[in-house]
């Protein structure tokens, strides 16, 4: 007799403990400015060589020349204005900058200032002494907060008679002020970090001339808004500096050598094209992440070495062309990928010869790019880095003969040698058919289009356009890696080499913790519906397609492609971990699934997919067939049993099978809980 099992998925604890990944945890960090701004850092405010000082800036009112701003790394002696000479003998201060007072002097439109055997020509900049309101640093040159209320905020760059090449950091304006816009003053030049953040009323901004540095989350989560043009004296924008505003574009100027992490991420309504200017060397992490308004392609100058993590992640208007110019050597993690397909953006991409390494999950989801080639001295090739590369039309992909390493790098600190997601689900069904190998490469080969390492102990991976229906996987094969048959759509059935032994556990890089390493390696989504060993086999054997231990007391693995009911065999002691593997009942062509009565350990990984996942399950045959849960043998499992079970907590006797809800060979409140959830 048969009873037809109703088990709902289990409380929402049980359920989010069993997950079968197809896409890693992508994410940007919390909101901090991160560390690079000190420890990447080598442009800072002061003197531009150790042989020579630089004139910043003169100051001028309508009484004639009040100041010169000099940086400089030594102190200078005598500065000579319009040919007259102004006493200067002082050593710089911490951000390298000497002040010379000028009591007046007269000019026309621009000034000769000669200094340290320099001459330089300069135009004036106009004094602005603002309002009262703000405290002023003790050496009299930042502006370190500002108390006043006034709706247009004014920056200085004089203030009670002192140069001002400063806005210090730390909320120098406070969250509370209403000021809808801010003008900071030709003449500053250091724009510090936080000094307007989150001042939710602000929607304009008028940047000083001067600027050199942004500094980290400046502007971030205001308001503001309108075309943003970045001077051209601006040399770095440090992390979040305008991240979650409005603003509508941005524009960057000759001179930009960083963005950092973060800089411009989650900016809504920022659209239009980037275009980066040849001077940049350094793009921080998810520096453009999830700007959906983002449009056109991205050129990556050449200075630039590594492409930040997540660099232009979420970006799904950005339908263009990613070029990397040659110079680029690595790419960082999810740099052009996405957390969906709706996110996708880019449609192509073209890699240098100066390339190394493309970085864990670099285009995951970068399903709208049609061909990828990759080029001679490319020696990385990350976990993840080609995943969900849909819409390849390739036929093949060649891996060049510099490849040393493929897969083993996600989220480890040291390579694990065992790749996961690398080609999952990558190009077509109907063309994608042959990963080749490029002639010399000494760590990887191809056999009949499948990519192994040189020494065939390893398969690497399995195209999913290969039209073999059975696949035999060559004797000395100790290790598959991770999804290596994913999305394989004619295969049906492989047969196993002797040399090949089940591990339970993965290493750390792989997504997949709660499979065994075949299970993985096949994961959800492959075609196939019968794993088989040869009779020579002294670990395994197979019974329909079901793969078992050689006495069968061990269950290892029930193909997700398995058609009709399953008999698990009577000799059977023990589920494994990893034998049921599957993201829903509806990815199988499974019905019921029967198991004997003398089981006697089922893995928890195991028992958490069977009751999260499965719609039929029956335990036992020849003693009788027990729903699991149905204490009261009503034939349903509901609130009565719940409590049928919760005042039997001890002493079940013969009702500990059916007690035992979530499998883990004990009666007690969490088999009540697990019940609960279910119903």
């Amino acid at each position: 007799m048969s009873r037809r099992v109703v088990i709902s998925i289990l409380c929402l604890l049980m359920f989010f403990s069993v997950s079968v990944y197809s896409e890693p945890a992508i994410e940007a960090n919390k909101y901090e400015i991160i560390d690079e701004t000190i420890e990447n850092d080598k442009i800072v405010p002061s003197a531009v060589s150790e042989a020579a000082a630089d004139v910043k800036a003169v100051y001028a009112d309508d009484k004639g020349i009040r100041a010169v701003l000099i940086s400089s790394s030594h102190a200078v002696g005598n500065v000579l204005l319009n040919g007259i000479e102004y006493a200067a003998d002082t050593e710089p201060d911490d951000k390298g900058y000497i002040y010379v007072d000028i009591d007046g002097a007269e000019y026309s439109d621009k000034v000769k200032v000669y200094v340290d055997g320099i001459e330089e020509e300069l135009v004036p900049i106009p004094v602005t002494e603002a309002n009262e309101g703000w405290k002023v640093s003790d050496n009299g040159h930042t502006l370190d907060s500002y108390t006043g209320n006034d709706t247009e905020i004014v920056v200085p760059n004089f203030y009670k008679g002192n140069i001002i090449t400063t806005l210090g950091s730390g909320e120098c304006v406070l969250r509370e002020n209403t000021a809808e816009s801010v003008v900071i003053s030709d003449g500053i030049i250091d724009i510090g970090d936080y000094c307007f953040c989150k001042m939710n009323a602000l929607k304009n901004a008028v940047l000083p001339r001067t600027a050199e540095i942004i500094g980290g989350a400046a502007f971030a989560f205001t308001s503001l808004g309108g075309n943003m043009e970045i001077p051209q004296s601006v040399r770095e924008i440090y992390a979040y500096a305008f991240s979650g505003t409005d603003i509508a574009s941005v524009r960057f100027n000759k001179g930009l050598e960083r963005i950092c992490s973060y800089a411009f991420s989650s900016c809504g309504s920022m659209g239009g094209t980037i275009e980066l200017p040849d001077s940049l060397y350094y793009i921080g992490s998810w520096a453009f992440s999830d700007c959906p308004c983002l449009t056109g392609g991205i050129t990556i100058p050449s200075g630039v070495t590594y492409v930040g993590d997540g660099a232009f992640f979420n970006c799904p208007k950005m339908t263009g062309k990613i070029v990397l110019e040659e110079g680029v050597e690595e790419i960082g993690l999810g740099a052009f990928g996405a957390d969906s397909a709706s996110k996708s953006g880019f449609t192509a991409v073209e890699l240098p010869a100066s390339l190394r390494k493309i970085g864990p999950y670099a285009f995951q989801l970068a399903a709208k790019i049609g061909s990828l080639t990759l080029p001679e001295g490319l020696e990385i090739i990350s976990d993840g880095a080609f995943d969900h590369m849909t819409g390849l039309n390739n036929e093949s992909l060649t891996i060049p003969s510099t490849v040393r390493i493929i897969g083993g790098d996600y989220n480890v600190d040291e390579n694990t040698g065992y790749g996961g997601h690398v080609f999952y689900d990558m190009g077509k069904n109907e063309s994608f058919r042959s990963i080749d190998v490029a002639e010399g490469n000494q760590y990887f080969t191809s056999v009949d289009g499948v990519l192994y390492s040189k020494d065939m102990t390893r398969l690497v991976g399995y195209p999913r356009g290969k039209k073999d229906e059975i696949y035999e996987i060559p004797e000395g094969v100790t290790q598959m890696d991770e999804l290596c048959f994913s999305r394989a759509a004619y295969l049906r059935k492989i047969i196993l080499p002797d040399s090949y032994v089940i591990k339970e556990e993965v290493p750390p890089n792989i997504l997949n913790q709660d499979g065994n390493s075949l299970s993985v390696a096949l994961y959800v989504y492959t075609a196939v519906n019968a794993v088989d060993v040869k009779p020579t086999n002294e670990n395994y054997v197979s019974e329909n397609g079901i793969l078992y231990s050689k006495d069968k007391k061990s269950l290892w693995y029930i193909p997700n492609q398995y058609s009709g009911n399953i008999e698990v065999a009577g000799e059977t002691e023990r589920l494994e971990k990893g034998c049921v593997f599957i993201a829903s009942k509806g990815n199988t062509n499974w019905g019921n699934i029967y198991l004997p009565s003398n089981i006697g350990y089922v893995h928890r990984d195991t028992a958490e997919f069977i009751f999260s996942y499965l719609r039929g399950y029956y335990y036992g045959r020849g003693d009788g067939v027990f729903l699991y849960g149905d204490m009261n043998n009503d034939n349903k499992a509901d609130r009565a049993d719940a409590v049928i079970l919760l005042r039997n907590i001890s002493g079940m006797g013969s009702l500990t099978r059916p007690g035992d809800y979530n499998l883990d060979g004990d009666v007690n409140i969490a088999d009540v809980i697990a019940l609960m959830g279910a119903i």
